[in-house]
């Protein structure tokens, strides 16, 4: 995807119309998308809103990592209002948001994504993880009355060249369906997917739970969990439970974790 190669705006705020996203901005580049929505989250009418960049010069990542998004790599964001009381499920939003690209991938460029908790869209491999389509990034800006709003960040290959990205294993839509994608069709999918996907949020996750569990890579796999702190643990993934904690059975027993970062390790 060329600098020029964003999402046609009109043609998407149709695509979308009848979800719950009621404003679509899109810009050619910006300094975070996630943080140009945090900074309007007083605004009453910010939840619904989606902000999408080809180029983010301050992208933000998990454990406040910034960096510049490479060019081929589409930058979306969405405000999602949070009601008092329910801030404490806020973390289920970064797994319903994978289902959501997991889905839209399927969709639009047949592409059967998996995904690792609790942040990552992999490309589909039989040897070992598989290259990384997509990072998520959920933040939350909590308001007077109790309740507050998150804005849903994710970034997804769509045209990225590989060897542009220096930290991670990288892989794209582009090179998966062996053919171009339309940035239009594969935001909208993903729009569409992820407005489904939070009319179950926060009161009916019985169907986010199993629908993770069955698109999840992680589970049933040797992993290396690095908890806040950074005490490790090394263990199998057993399970995603209803809050969305990974549980993982280690040498002294079950850990269950509602943050932590995860590698997928080869079988001993």
């Amino acid at each position: 995807m060329t600098e020029s190669a964003l999402p046609d705006a009109a043609r998407l705020r149709q695509l979308v119309s009848g979800t719950r996203w009621h404003t679509v901005e899109v810009v050619a580049e910006t300094g975070s998308t996630n943080a140009d929505l945090i900074a309007r989250a007083d605004d009453p009418e910010i939840a619904g809103t989606v902000r999408i960049a080809g180029f983010q010069s301050s992208g933000r990542g998990r454990h406040a990592r910034v960096w510049k998004t490479p060019h081929g790599q589409l930058a979306m964001s969405a405000a999602v209002a949070v009601r008092p009381g329910d801030a404490e499920r806020v973390g289920w939003l970064s797994l319903l948001t994978g289902l959501a690209v997991h889905e839209a991938l399927s969709s639009v460029a047949g592409v059967r994504a998996e995904l690792k908790w609790p942040n990552d869209v992999l490309a589909p491999s039989a040897d070992g993880p598989g290259g990384k389509l997509s990072g998520i990034l959920s933040e939350f800006r909590p308001l007077p009355d109790g309740g507050g709003v998150a804005v849903i960040g994710t970034g997804v290959n769509v045209d990225l060249d590989p060897a542009a990205v220096e930290t991670a294993r990288a892989e794209s839509v582009r090179a998966l369906a062996g053919r171009a994608v339309d940035p239009t069709d594969v935001a909208a999918a993903y729009l569409r997917a992820l407005s489904d996907r939070l009319a179950h949020w926060p009161d009916d996750v019985a169907a986010l739970v199993a629908d993770y569990r069955a698109a999840s890579t992680t589970l049933g796999r040797r992993v290396r969990l690095i908890l806040p702190g950074d005490r490790e643990v090394i263990g199998d993934a057993v399970d995603i439970d209803d809050q969305g904690r990974i549980i993982v059975d280690g040498p002294d027993g079950r850990v269950v974790a509602s943050a932590g970062d995860v590698t997928h390790l080869r079988p001993a």
